[in-house]
């Protein structure tokens, strides 16, 4: 692992998408603790304001990892980046974990302003933390898959993660219920287990995400790997 750039990809992490991560932070924060939340549903100020802080965190994960690897590319970057032996695929995913770093950095105060306003003490927060790692994991992998090709990253991460909840809820309902559509959902990336606002993922649910979050890396580690540095829509 090239360690003697972690310090380095922290700074340009912190100068670049770490101001309007701390911008949203910010924002998300503010609506918690300040918007006084009126309902009849049991349990509605709960899913408003985990939803608020799940969206947060989602926007965070895209921040941290959009253009990951393609900005580089894109920019020529990668020239002087590995004139030295350095090892890319290593290089993104030390990037990638710091990314991580600086998304559970900004989503613990909201997470912290969360279980304070819902239970009264900080103790939920660290749960809602795992959920968020386990929603990096899943997104942030799929932004890092998609920057060893493709320019608009996140964009199309966006839409997967769109398209993924709008063949969940079809699913459930049976609305449009297709051979075609139930293998499309299979093998996109089950965001449905770890949305921040659902329970944390046991057992089998667990396995899942996590094989899932694991091969996401490992096929971006791949590319990296075997692909030429300077070819295809990276360059």
């Amino acid at each position: 692992m090239p360690l003697r750039y972690a310090g380095w990809m922290a700074r340009d992490v912190a100068a670049g998408p770490g101001l309007p991560m701390l911008a949203v932070a910010a924002l998300a924060l503010l609506l918690m603790n300040s918007v006084t939340i009126t309902t009849d549903i049991a349990g509605g100020q709960a899913t408003v304001l985990l939803y608020e802080l799940d969206l947060a965190t989602k926007v965070l994960i895209l921040l941290a990892t959009a253009g990951m690897v393609s900005a580089d590319f894109a920019g020529g970057y990668h020239r002087t980046l590995f004139a030295h032996p350095v090892s890319p695929p290593l290089y993104y995913l030390e990037r990638w974990i710091v990314g991580g770093v600086a998304v559970l950095v900004c989503a613990a105060p909201m997470a912290l302003a969360v279980a304070i306003r819902l239970d009264g003490s900080i103790a939920a927060a660290g749960g809602l933390l795992v959920r968020a790692s386990l929603m990096y994991f899943l997104l942030g992998g799929l932004v890092f898959l998609l920057s060893t090709f493709l320019r608009r990253d996140w964009l199309v991460a966006v839409l997967l993660l769109l398209l993924q909840a709008t063949l969940g809820f079809a699913e459930t309902t049976g609305f449009a219920s297709h051979p075609l559509t139930e293998t499309v959902y299979a093998l996109l990336p089950p965001f449905h287990l770890v949305g921040v606002q659902r329970p944390l993922p046991t057992g089998g649910a667990l396995l899942y995400v996590a094989l899932y979050g694991v091969a996401l890396a490992a096929a971006a580690l791949a590319v990296l790997r075997w692909r030429p540095l300077s070819t295809g829509a990276r360059g």
